[in-house]
C-alpha cells in the first residue's frame, strides 16, 4: 500500500490550479475529466517530487462533495494505492472499524482503474485505487 493522492473540494478547479501552481509550483496532470457517476469534475496536479493532489468540484444538482465545500472545502479524502483491491476491502469490513460506503468501480479520472470508498470508526474518508496492470 502507498499513498496515491490528497484529494481537496474546491470551488473552482481553475482557480485553485492557478493558486497551487503559484504556491507550490504544481503543474496539472492530465485532462480535466467530468465524472457524472461520482458527480465531480476532477483535475489532478502534480508537484515537482511527484506527489498528486486532487481537485474536486461538484458537478450537478446531487454531487456528494457540495455538502463538504458549504462547510468550506479543502481537504475530503486521501487515496491508497493497493495491489489486491478486494482483499484490502474484507479486511477493512472484517475489523470492524470501517464502512466500505462505494463499493469499487472505474475512476475515468485515474485511467478506469478500479476505486472503493471507506469510512473509518473516526470518520475519514479513505479511497483505494487499484494498482496499474
Amino acid at each position: 500500500m502507498r499513498l496515491h493522492h490528497v484529494a481537496y473540494v474546491t470551488r473552482s478547479i481553475e482557480e485553485r490550479v492557478d493558486r497551487l501552481s503559484s504556491l507550490l509550483g504544481c503543474r496539472p496532470k492530465g485532462e480535466l475529466v467530468i465524472d457524472e457517476g461520482q458527480g465531480v469534475r476532477i483535475q489532478f496536479v502534480q508537484l515537482n517530487d511527484g506527489s498528486l493532489i486532487e481537485l474536486l468540484e461538484p458537478y450537478g444538482e446531487k454531487s456528494p462533495v457540495e455538502r463538504h465545500l458549504r462547510k468550506g472545502g479543502g481537504i475530503y479524502h486521501t487515496c491508497f494505492e493497493v495491489s489486491d483491491l478486494e482483499g484490502t476491502l474484507d479486511r477493512l469490513r472484517q475489523s470492524g472499524d470501517a464502512i466500505v460506503v462505494r463499493e469499487p468501480m472505474p475512476a475515468p479520472a485515474i485511467s478506469n482503474r478500479r476505486v472503493a470508498f471507506v469510512v473509518t470508526a473516526d470518520q475519514d474518508l479513505f479511497e483505494f485505487v487499484e494498482c496499474e496492470a
